[in-house]
């Protein structure tokens, strides 16, 4: 049986196509036998059902008996008001953050849809109002109605948000306007996560990224609702990375913090997170699927710089010509003896030389079976799939 001990640093990679063994052969058996705290995304509910850990905490934003998730409470907790500014803010940013895809015209639109809802996040919060009473505001309300609202709350921090647009063109604005209602659509409509997002009822106790740090937290998603609910797994992932980054030094315990189907949660600052969480004692846990995945989301160079951080790499299976390259050449080469005979009238020569070739062909990486391929600092082993049901 090969490990990596709990207090022992490093996050881990893990790659692999649907069916291959992901959760079953490495999330599940790691969950089971992990000592300190975590955090688990779980897409179809498979892994909190065949994970019996103590202090368990389960949000599912499509169950209405669900904990809910206090997107607020963070917030809540701080005693500077400009430190909520910026964290409500920091909001805006997660549900309209910048591409540099985009054309120049869907840029606009992005930037100062996001000067809204950041406008309408401070105005409404410091008036006391909940998260999702202020994406139904918003979403119901025309710009120039929401404008005045944000205006009659008095609050001059909110307001300068919007006083770039005073003159500016009214089509424009409402195109604005209408990119901030887009992203707020999950939870200004649906009634299951109206209902599960929220701060908490006098007695009941809510999901924020605090109680990761004594709770074993599961976020259940259908695996069919996945692009539905995709916004909300971001928001909860980035909120849970911004808290590990003002973790103490100081902490004993380690929390793992599992990411599945990780290219489906958006882009975040998941390359910072990696670099400066090792001493806090947050081991990232990243499954995807490919490389391809990453690169969609995040683009080549970002994969790279954020792949150099994984001090563990495991690989399921690779049927992508991409991931199967670069975890060849990861791995490296072997040198072999190759013979050859020459002949002439007289005699036959026989001749040897050195050769160097892949340890692992890239195409045997799609031909692993009931066999993975784990990368550690000191080298690469075959190893055996541990399944959790065998």
């Amino acid at each position: 049986m090969v490990y990596s001990p709990t207090q022992q640093e490093g996050h881990v990679a893990v790659f692999g196509g649907s069916g291959l063994g992901k959760t079953s052969a490495l999330l599940i058996p790691t969950l089971r036998s992990w000592n300190g705290t975590s955090f688990t995304i779980d897409i179809s509910g498979d892994i909190c059902k065949n994970v019996n850990m103590q202090r368990k905490m389960i949000y599912e934003p499509a169950n209405l008996n669900s904990v809910p998730y206090n997107i607020f409470g963070t917030i809540d907790r701080m005693e500077d008001e400009d430190d909520q500014n910026e964290a409500l803010e920091e909001i805006a940013f997660l549900l309209m953050p910048d591409d540099e895809r985009m054309s120049d015209t869907s840029k606009f639109f992005q930037v100062e849809g996001r000067k809204i809802l950041t406008a309408a996040l401070i105005a409404f919060y410091h008036i006391g109002m909940d998260f999702i009473p202020i994406c139904e505001k918003i979403v119901r309300s025309g710009w120039k109605d929401l404008f005045q609202a944000i205006d009659e709350t008095g609050y001059n921090k909110a307001t300068q948000y919007i006083n770039s647009f005073e003159g500016a063109s009214e089509q424009n604005t409402a195109g604005c306007k209408q990119s901030c209602d887009i992203v707020l659509k999950l939870f200004a409509t649906n009634e299951k996560v109206k209902k599960t997002i929220r701060r908490p009822s006098v007695g009941e106790i809510d999901f924020l990224p605090v109680r990761i740090e004594n709770h074993n937290v599961f976020v259940v998603v259908e695996d069919s609702k996945l692009k539905i609910y995709a916004p909300l797994l971001h928001i909860i992932t980035a909120q849970s990375l911004e808290y590990f980054s003002q973790r103490s030094n100081e902490k004993k315990h380690t929390i793992l913090f599992c990411l599945d189907e990780f290219a489906s949660l958006g882009k975040m600052e998941i390359t910072d997170a990696l670099r400066k969480l090792r001493k806090k004692r947050i081991r990232i846990m990243m499954l995807t699927q490919s490389m391809a995945d990453i690169d969609l989301i995040y683009g080549r160079d970002e994969r790279m710089a954020m792949m150099n951080n994984y001090r563990f790499k495991v690989v399921l299976g690779a049927s992508d010509t991409d991931t199967q390259e670069y975890f060849a050449k990861l791995i490296g080469y072997q040198d072999t003896k190759k013979y050859s005979k020459s002949k002439s009238a007289s005699q036959t020569t026989q001749i040897e030389s050195e050769a160097k070739e892949w340890a692992v062909e890239p195409a045997e990486l799609d031909r692993l079976k009931k066999e993975l391929v784990l990368l550690h600092p000191d080298g690469y082993m075959k190893l055996k799939k541990n399944f959790y049901y065998k």
